[in-house]
């Protein structure tokens, strides 16, 4: 794309519930708009009206609601806005920041303006919206906004303003649809993340278990405190259809690391953590960390558990990621195991995968 292209911000709606929606009516209540930022290119705009964008005074903001012409209008006229234009029209807008930022035109006109202007302008405007941070993060169309101005983020002073405005509010955020996407945003760009884990130091479970709250968490997992508290409660996380994927991140991420205090946790009850559907998923994960790999196969040969799990579908995913990380010194004991439990067994739905781990640990 061409650099002398007008870049405009356009609208997509999303419907919920598989209802269709009629263009030709308004949006009812079940109907659930969803804004999302694609860019368009889109350089026949002034050209399909009578109206001039550089006719544009710069106190028309004024004029609410904005109308979608009007919005992509004045987005070209801040592309194309030299750095004094911009600066007045910085100056007419940011009294009116934080209703644009939740408007259903204004906001693709605020995500222009935020990747148009400079560090000055960008904090001038951040400091119009003193006060008003919290609940546009929670708007549909606000979070959206909000994540491009604080993509653009790299001065102190905007972490400043950020760590003010949020304190006290990151737990809750993080449980919101839209707010939790604000909270992942802070945790990618800002460089000094701590304020934000800090406030999540005590509630690491309960955004683990929570739908939106695991993905913000697992943008901190490197954080040694967060990880401590995990582990704290892997048990109980591994076997959760959401807290699962926090430990798995947990594992990836730090390795050998927490080899022992993860292999000592599940201790005992690997066999019953192999057969359920989201901790199977953890322990294939596990496998692949020698030390727990090596309690794992400790503990399905010594307890000859093999045969519980040659029977069960989760099982049978465990012994083939086994078959394929498993050491050449334990790997005929496991081979035996398996070919003596599986005399006598009829399963055609399992055969595939008894094929599978069979050639996996003949290699």
């Amino acid at each position: 794309m061409e650099r002398s292209k007008n870049i405009t911000y356009t609208l997509s709606k999303r419907k919920v519930d598989d209802c269709v929606l009629n263009p030709n009516e308004n949006s009812s209540d079940s109907f659930q708009e969803r804004v999302s930022t694609n860019f368009s290119s889109q350089t026949s705009l002034v050209q399909t009206s009578n109206c001039d964008h550089k006719a544009v005074p710069s106190d028309l903001i004024q004029i609410f609601p904005l109308t979608k012409f009007f919005s992509k209008s004045l987005q070209q006229q801040i592309s194309k806005s030299s750095p004094t234009e911009l600066d007045k029209l910085i100056k007419a807008l940011q009294k009116h920041m934080s209703e644009l930022m939740i408007d259903l035109y204004g906001n693709y006109l605020c995500q222009t303006l935020f990747h148009t202007c400079s560090a000055d302008q960008r904090l001038s405007l951040l400091n119009a919206l003193r006060g008003s941070l919290v609940s546009i993060s929670y708007h549909p169309r606000g979070t959206h906004a909000l994540q491009n101005l604080i993509a653009m983020t790299n001065l102190k002073e905007e972490e400043s303003i950020y760590r003010d405005e949020f304190k006290g509010n990151i737990v809750e955020m993080s449980k919101d649809v839209n707010a939790s996407h604000v909270v992942q945003r802070l945790l990618i760009n800002v460089s000094n993340k701590y304020f934000v884990i800090r406030e999540m130091m005590g509630h690491v479970k309960e955004l683990a278990v929570d739908k939106f709250g695991v993905c913000v968490l697992k943008k901190c997992c490197n954080d040694p405190q967060i990880m401590s508290e995990v582990l704290g409660d892997s048990l109980l996380l591994i076997q959760h259809p959401y807290g699962n994927y926090v430990v798995q991140c947990i594992l990836e991420i730090w390795k050998e690391e927490v080899g022992y205090e993860f292999g000592t946790s599940i201790q005992g009850r690997i066999t019953q953590l192999c057969l359920q559907k989201y901790s199977s998923n953890v322990i294939e994960k596990a496998l692949k960390i020698d030390y727990v790999r090596d309690c794992i196969v400790k503990e399905l040969l010594t307890e000859d558990k093999i045969k519980e799990l040659i029977g069960n579908q989760y099982g049978c995913y465990v012994l083939r990621t086994l078959a394929s990380v498993c050491l050449a010194k334990d790997r005929l004991s496991v081979l035996d195991s398996v070919n003596n439990h599986l005399k006598g067994l009829f399963a055609p739905k399992l055969k595939p995968l008894w094929q599978e781990i069979i050639q996996g640990l003949s290699r």
